[in-house]
């Protein structure tokens, strides 16, 4: 084996294993919140006057020792969902490679981002935060929706399989060599159901210029690629040609997408950053104070010694 295949074959196993532990990861935190929540809702479903003395107060409120523990779990998976920009921030170099690719960092940032917000939410003993507490947590609401929709707008920029953005010109060289590709598979196949299936592939032609542009195209892509697997279906091509024809029209289709919203998406990414950034700053000099003043002032150390 050659030593570009021994490295690409690495890489895969990497990428392969990242994947993996980040669904592990993800189930596992999934798996926590659900449990914690069923647990508790007795309490929280509770009166304010009666929490004080519910038999679950000791464990879930705020300041006590699960409400804590949550508190703490929710604040590092926040933190720690900043290795995704110092992952970026270091991908000029070559053996970053190693560490997985920028898809599987961008999974690993959002499963952080989603489960941080719902483990600080049940910190709070589902009480709606006022004061400071109350601003850096509509601020955490909001970096977590905003941090969902840039996601979706960075699916409609080119990518590669390994999940590296491509700039036009080599999208457009991609869309080719899908299409030649598509010809070699079919060559052998008769009857008008391929020949259906690459023209629904081929005729999509809608060019967003705005956010609903982009949603009604996501919907349009959806609708023909099942036409295009119905239409395969019933060509009766071998269940391998099949497949291969499949995934080749399904990619020329996503690929044309990508190139045609990518002047609206480029341009609703800009803007994002513009809202997304300055949120993420003040959600976390709010947090931070936050955190001072449990230590300092609200007995944070004394409750996790079980004092």
């Amino acid at each position: 084996m050659s030593a570009s295949n021994q490295k690409n074959s690495k890489m895969a196993a990497v990428e392969i294993a990242g994947t993996v532990g980040v669904g592990c990861f993800a189930f596992s935190l999934v798996a926590l919140a659900v449990l914690l929540f069923v647990i508790g809702v007795p309490y929280w479903i509770s009166s304010p006057a009666a929490r004080d003395v519910h038999r679950l107060h000791y464990w879930f409120a705020s300041g006590n020792i699960i409400g804590l523990l949550n508190g703490i779990l929710g604040t590092v998976l926040m933190l720690i969902m900043l290795l995704y920009s110092v992952r970026k921030w270091m991908n000029f170099l070559a053996w970053m490679e190693f560490l997985g690719s920028m898809q599987w960092w961008l999974r690993f940032h959002m499963v952080c981002g989603v489960m941080g917000p719902v483990f600080i939410i049940l910190h709070g003993a589902m009480k709606m935060p006022s004061g400071s507490v109350g601003i850096a947590f509509w601020c955490m609401i909001l970096v977590s929706l905003s941090g969902l929709f840039g996601r979706y707008l960075f699916g409609h920029f080119p990518k590669a399989a390994a999940g590296r953005r491509l700039d036009l010109q080599f999208a457009r060289e991609s869309l080719s060599e899908l299409r030649a590709q598509l010809v070699a598979e079919t060559r052998d196949a008769t009857g008008d159901q391929v020949g259906e299936a690459i023209t629904v592939a081929r005729e999509l032609h809608d060019e967003p210029k705005t956010f609903v542009g982009l949603l009604m195209l996501d919907l349009e892509v959806r609708r023909r690629i099942d036409v295009v697997k119905v239409l395969l279906w019933r060509a009766g091509l071998p269940t391998n040609v099949r497949n291969r024809a499949r995934r080749t029209l399904v990619s020329q289709l996503r690929m044309k997408r990508s190139l045609a919203s990518w002047e609206v998406a480029r341009r609703l990414f800009r803007y994002w950053h513009l809202f997304h950034q300055p949120l993420a700053l003040a959600m976390y000099m709010i947090a931070v104070i936050h955190i001072f003043n449990a230590i300092l002032f609200g007995g944070v150390f004394k409750t996790l010694m079980g004092g």
